[in-house]
């Protein structure tokens, strides 16, 4: 099997803009002081897990270089076809028959963890663990992984990511080595974003949306509200102007759903509360004018208010509340917020 043909397949190399984490990750593995366990934490969308599955595989090959794993030895192509035995990858379980992902990684999952990393090596080198997102473990979980954290086999790295570290107990956090990864610098976003987008406007616009992250502006992209912002706004426009019913509203946004429209409603409100309060800059700016316009009929405090109810309907969200319902109730409180004065 040809280089070509397996390195495609596995993240081998980190992003260009983590190249400085990765050379002291790599000078930790050379100078045999690895920890037992890695937090690395830092902004969703930022390339935390391909940084993880390029280190693991770095440990795992046979033939590893500055750069990263070779691509080609056997524990490589192991990995590329994900059968590597010497390695696991825990997120939260997915059902089979429903399709339906879990909320939270399970205690159970960890116990079959703590029996793997209990054994040795198979291919006789490193064993490595990858946790993500690690702050969905739930307390009975984290709990049965304190002592695997602390005292893991031999030549066992448990790596855990996390967009948001202090969600995990002190306990947690204590037993690992933190590296928290920073959002790449604008150049360096923008360098790798603009060629995938194939336009340098609109990759600078979704940078701005995704707080710099580069994998979250991609995502962004594709994103299904993504291309209907500038309906959106027209409604919580018309909404405003008495033009349009908040139920007529609601309704046709269920077929886009909850868990695309509640985020779309947060970030483009963002932009009419800073407007409302006297800023001039929006994140938005290829919809600054529609924006304007609606900031004009409504108060900042009551904006502020309507994006604390947002926070709160996405949390039920998680839970098991109708989303559908969700949704009804946002146009609602839309359309009936203060007037700006």
């Amino acid at each position: 099997m040809s280089e070509a043909e397996v390195r495609p397949l596995y993240p081998f190399h980190p992003y260009a803009w983590q190249h400085d984490v990765w050379l002291r990750l790599a000078s930790l593995a050379d100078t045999s002081r690895l920890p037992h366990a890695l937090l690395l934490s830092g902004h969703a969308g930022i390339g935390k897990q391909r940084l993880a599955l390029a280190f693991a595989a770095r440990l795992l090959c046979h033939a590893p270089t500055t750069q990263g794993a070779c691509g080609v030895c056997k524990s490589c192509q192991l990995l590329s076809y994900g059968t590597h035995p010497d390695f696991v990858w825990l997120v939260p379980e997915t059902d089979a028959k429903t399709e339906k992902t879990a909320k939270y990684i399970k205690v159970d999952q960890i116990r079959e963890l703590v029996g793997f990393a209990e054994k040795s090596a198979q291919l006789g080198g490193y064993r490595v663990v990858i946790i993500e997102p690690a702050h969905l473990l739930n307390v009975q979980a984290a709990n049965a992984l304190l002592k695997t954290l602390e005292e893991p086999g031999r030549h066992t790295l448990i790596m855990l990511l996390s967009a948001q570290p202090l969600s995990l107990s002190a306990t947690i956090r204590s037993r690992c080595q933190q590296i928290a990864l920073a959002v790449p610098d604008s150049a360096e976003a923008l360098a790798w974003l603009s060629p995938q987008v194939r336009d340098e406007a609109v990759a600078r616009l979704l940078l701005g949306l995704s707080d710099g992250a580069p994998l979250a502006a991609l995502a962004l992209r594709d994103a299904l509200w993504f291309g209907e912002r500038e309906r959106l706004l027209k409604d919580l426009l018309a909404l405003r102007e008495g033009r349009q019913s908040a139920l007529m509203a609601a309704q046709h946004w269920h077929g886009l759903g909850a868990e695309a429209v509640l985020p779309a409603l947060a970030s483009m409100t963002e932009d009419v509360a800073m407007l409302a309060s006297g800023a001039t800059l929006v994140k938005h700016r290829d919809l600054a004018p529609i924006i304007a316009a609606v900031a004009k009929l409504v108060s900042a405090a009551a904006v502020l208010g309507f994006r604390q109810g947002l926070a709160e309907k996405q949390r039920l969200l998680s839970g098991n509340v109708q989303g559908n319902a969700l949704l009804d109730a946002a146009f609602s409180e839309w359309a009936a917020l203060a007037r700006a004065h």
